[in-house]
């Protein structure tokens, strides 16, 4: 990890609350390993404290992590947590913890519930399966927003990262973990 990485990572884990700090570090501090390199999100206001994690090689992003605001997010979250994103399409099967994010990100956007777009910009993306049967897909250029990760996701999302990674790589190759 060079320098100025590690000097954003560490002002991004300066921002979140003090629970949050080991678990979102292990999380950047991997994506890194991957070749992911942290870069603040910007928004119409400049800078924010957000740090996304990309890779130029692969064209995509990996993660972001948010610190705590004022807004709420998505219905899984409440004001004041950290928020989480991550792209994992390329695993089709993983925990509640993840089948709930999906479902939260077609619920959030009409468009969305409607299903893909088809806007021919990627090669599949994520999948929901309701209740009723009905199947809904969206965008792979999505990171999916999850509710506060804890310690004992951490493996699990570890090897999500690592089989997006090997999915872009290898130019789309599903993994099952």
């Amino acid at each position: 990890m060079t320098e100025n990485q590690a000097k954003k990572i560490d002002a991004l884990i300066a921002s979140l609350p003090q629970g949050d700090r080991q678990i979102y570090r292990e999380i950047a501090e991997y994506a890194v390993v991957l070749g992911y390199m942290p870069s603040q999100v910007k928004n119409v206001h400049g800078l924010t404290a957000s740090v996304v994690f990309a890779k130029s090689k692969v064209g995509h992003r990996l993660c972001k992590i948010s610190p705590p605001s004022a807004a709420k997010g998505k219905e899984l979250y409440n004001t004041g947590k950290t928020l989480f994103a991550l792209s994992f399409f390329a695993t089709t099967a993983y925990s509640a913890l993840f089948h709930e994010g999906v479902k939260q990100e077609f619920e959030t956007l009409t468009r969305n519930y409607k299903g893909c777009s088809e806007c021919k910009g990627c090669t599949g993306g994520y999948t929901y399966q309701y209740p009723n049967g009905r199947q809904a897909t969206c965008c792979s250029g999505k990171l999916i927003e999850l509710s506060p990760v804890h310690a004992e996701h951490l493996d699990e999302i570890k090897r999500m990262m690592k089989a997006q990674d090997v999915f872009w790589l290898k130019q789309n190759t599903i993994t099952n973990i």
